[in-house]
């Protein structure tokens, strides 16, 4: 009889739990050192600017964060191999987000707004990019759950876009979040429903 094919290898279990914990969990903890501090109208960027007083940490967990989803993007071995590709390259992005900061609090930078864009963008697509039609796979990643996907991650980042280019931004920080937030856990959602099909399809049955 036939093995059912892998799905996901533990390396990215690990990264794609890591990944939520170093974005989500360290802009929480940034913004508590950070005296002042308003995540309603400030970005996460503003937290590793060049003169924020949290700059070294949040450097940190952007590229932890990064390397993460690189991880993730060759371990998680049932996501299409589009998808993988567009996954990993938003992490290397989310690494250019580190390596690139902004200047100072509150400025712009054109390679880290590239940056950050190309993350954004990326962490949206690469759910439909890796979409599967067999249903060997979990529904999340087969047509229908990878299109929900990218049209849920989309409507965050239009809605942080149009946040963004208004004049009137005084929502700025909340929508980031929303988007960037979700988008940091969406791979461990796929990640745990391959990992939950691969357990299921293993397992000898009566």
């Amino acid at each position: 009889m036939q093995s059912p094919p892998r799905l996901v290898r533990r390396p990215a279990i690990v990264s794609a739990a890591l990944a939520p914990v170093f974005f989500i969990g360290g802009t929480l903890v940034a913004e508590a050192l950070w005296p002042g501090f308003d995540p309603v109208t400030q970005t996460i960027s503003e937290l590793a600017a060049g003169d924020a007083p949290t700059r070294v940490f949040m450097t940190i967990m952007f590229a932890l964060t990064g390397v993460s989803h690189l991880v993730t993007s060759v371990y998680a071995v049932g996501i299409g191999r589009p998808g993988r590709i567009a996954l990993g390259l938003a992490g290397l992005a989310t690494i250019g987000v580190a390596a690139f900061p902004l200047p100072t609090i509150a400025s712009s930078s054109t390679a880290h707004t590239l940056a950050a864009l190309a993350g954004f963008v990326l962490l949206a697509v690469w759910p439909v990019l890796g979409m599967r039609s067999s249903r060997d796979y979990p529904w999340l990643i087969r047509p229908g759950g990878a299109v929900l996907g990218t049209l849920l991650l989309g409507g965050l980042c239009l809605w942080f876009l149009s946040v963004w280019t208004s004049p009137d931004n005084s929502l700025l920080g909340v929508s980031e979040r929303a988007a960037a937030n979700l988008e940091s856990l969406w791979p461990l959602v796929i990640v745990a429903a391959l990992a939950l099909r691969q357990r299921r399809a293993r397992v000898p049955q009566p």
